[in-house]
């Protein structure tokens, strides 16, 4: 038989409320020519098992049980390496899709001949939801670097040759902006679909959102991945998106130092130098005071006359 049109990946640890509600939303999809790849990084609950039944049920589900727990981007890539698809997609398994969502991003992809075909989203938490957009300059790939843009993978259809090119992280938390950049610079055809396709939901219980030393430490590890691998590829242009770069680290640091556990570790304040954080921290520190005791609607005309 020819090889499916896409491959879905899920990784699956850990999320055995909400496993059945994914693979559901997945197997409703109105486009049929599709496989779905099932990675059980060894799960501690009964996701393995609910795995196993659904791959019984319908045989576009395949299960791969890894041996050992090696993290999200990890599992992420054994899923693509076992995968046969035209294009590629990455779904986290406490999330859904529209049934429409294949059929509308792989129409898209193949109408454009596009690398990549990404939607809008719904992001929901104990609060409601909300409408994310997702922002693309589908005409310069330039504009698309540096921390700029929403870094989601799971809203992209992605060409397996582009995915091919992409080098996984090890470090498991926020690694998404590493495999999206990779993407994004090795795509040169991007189509947006300007419709909520996706569903993602702040899991409180994941792992994902731990603070602590641990989590801030992968986080690090991944911003550093993902600016050596701006500044190796685009060589002179990376000076175009220093400043973009800056500011993310710059805040990223800033919440370093609001938090009391993190900031006695050193290396999540002391990596990457050229952001110039004690500068930018006066600077903000600054401009909050002069907030504090100008009338709202003088400080806003200084800045804008200033910037």
């Amino acid at each position: 038989m020819p090889p499916p049109k896409v491959s879905i990946i899920i990784p699956v640890y850990n999320v055995e409320k909400y496993i059945r509600r994914c693979i559901d939303s997945v197997l409703s999809q109105t486009f049929t020519d599709f496989e779905c790849i099932l990675v059980d990084d060894c799960s501690p609950d009964k996701c393995p098992e609910i795995c196993d039944s659904y791959a019984k049920l319908d045989g576009r589900i395949k299960i791969f049980h890894k041996k050992q727990n090696e993290g999200l981007p990890q599992a992420r890539k054994t899923g693509f390496e076992n995968s046969s698809g035209e294009y590629i997609i990455f779904i986290d398994s406490d999330d859904w899709i529209e049934p429409d969502m294949i059929e509308k991003l792989y129409s898209a992809a193949f109408e454009s001949n596009a690398d990549i075909a990404a939607c809008d989203f719904y992001k929901y938490n104990e609060h409601g939801y909300e409408y994310g957009i997702q922002t693309l300059d589908t005409v310069n790939y330039l504009n698309n670097l540096g921390f700029v843009h929403w870094c989601a993978v799971w809203n992209k259809l992605i060409r397996r040759e582009i995915v091919n090119l992409i080098e996984f992280p090890k470090a498991g938390k926020y690694e998404d902006r590493v495999i999206t950049q990779q993407a994004l610079y090795f795509s040169r055809n991007i189509v947006k679909v300007p419709c909520p396709l996706y569903h993602y939901a702040y899991n409180q219980e994941s792992t994902f959102r731990e603070i602590n030393v641990k989590t801030y430490s992968d986080w690090v590890e991944n911003i550093l991945f993902a600016i050596n691998f701006l500044h190796d590829n685009l060589k002179e242009k990376f000076v175009l998106k220093e400043n973009n770069i800056n500011r993310y680290v710059n805040n990223f640091k800033l919440n370093i130092i609001m938090n009391k556990e993190l900031r006695r570790e050193k290396h999540l304040l002391n990596f990457y130098p050229q952001s110039g954080f004690k500068s930018w921290l006066f600077l903000y520190l600054l401009k909050s005071a002069v907030k504090a005791i100008m009338p709202h609607g003088l400080f806003l005309l200084l800045y804008k006359r200033k910037n």
